[in-house]
């Protein structure tokens, strides 16, 4: 269903991004002008510029495969924004990039017709919030389309274990990367990998439940003792246990 709407000056003011800032936008009537274009499925209201498209059909797949998962349900309605290209979405909110959440406002906004990676930190936010490495992890790991009937956790484009068993000299030890801090510290390319193909790991060896357990218990900024002691009450074995699996299930298709 399409039908013109506005933004109202509290959704224009809420364009900023969920993971560490950004100015607000330039004008906050902005997105309300440019992206005046409405799609309303079940759980979402897309917004977008006239010409322009979405896929919510895609968008509502993708949803449903992790809410199921996640045993959530969104609390209301989720919005996503999506811009023409990278300079219409720094002209509108100050923020040049292809994508970012704001959880708290159950906000997706990207340059693409549907964004999978970005949704799920949404979705994962209403279980909790540990560090960026398994944030970022489960963000990749659950980066799949379920109407294409693909789901290998994929990061630009590559399916993460893939590039794992390529690259098997560019992977750190899990406990040198864990934490925020240390994450953030490491190349953006190798990292957001090395934990998509970890966390993949998990959610597939077994089901989902110690992996949202795990999000219960973590906070962002969990000092290293802190993630090992709220992995091994999720889990039931050590991170460094669960390394040891994870590079021999590399190693083993490699």
């Amino acid at each position: 269903m399409r039908h013109p709407l506005r933004l109202t000056p509290a959704l224009a003011l809420g364009l900023v991004a969920c993971g560490g800032g950004g100015p607000a936008a330039p004008d906050p009537t902005a997105p309300a002008a440019a992206l005046s274009e409405r799609e309303q499925t079940p759980h979402m209201l897309f917004h977008f510029s006239p010409g322009d498209r979405v896929d919510s059909a895609r968008q509502e797949a993708h949803y449903s495969f992790v809410a199921a998962r996640l045993h959530v349900e969104l609390p209301g309605t989720l919005q996503y924004f999506k811009y023409r290209d990278r300079d219409q979405m720094a002209a509108l909110t100050g923020r040049s990039a292809n994508g970012f959440a704001e959880p708290e406002r159950l906000e997706v906004h990207s340059i693409f017709s549907w964004h999978s990676h970005e949704a799920v930190h949404v979705y994962s936010s209403l279980v909790g919030r540990p560090s960026d490495f398994f944030n970022e992890g489960l963000a990749v790991a659950w980066a799949v389309d379920p109407v294409a009937g693909r789901f290998d956790g994929t990061y630009s484009g590559e399916p993460v274990h893939d590039w794992a068993r390529r690259n098997p000299d560019l992977l750190r030890r899990i406990e040198d990367i864990v934490t925020t801090d240390a994450f953030r510290q490491a190349d953006e390319f190798v990292g957001y990998q090395e934990a998509g193909s970890f966390v993949e790991y998990l959610l597939e060896s077994q089901d989902p439940g110690p992996v949202v357990e795990l999000f219960r218990r973590g906070h962002r900024d969990d000092s290293l003792d802190a993630i090992r002691a709220s992995f091994l009450a999720s889990f039931g074995f050590t991170l460094l246990e669960a390394e040891a699996r994870w590079r021999a299930f590399v190693d083993a298709d490699a």
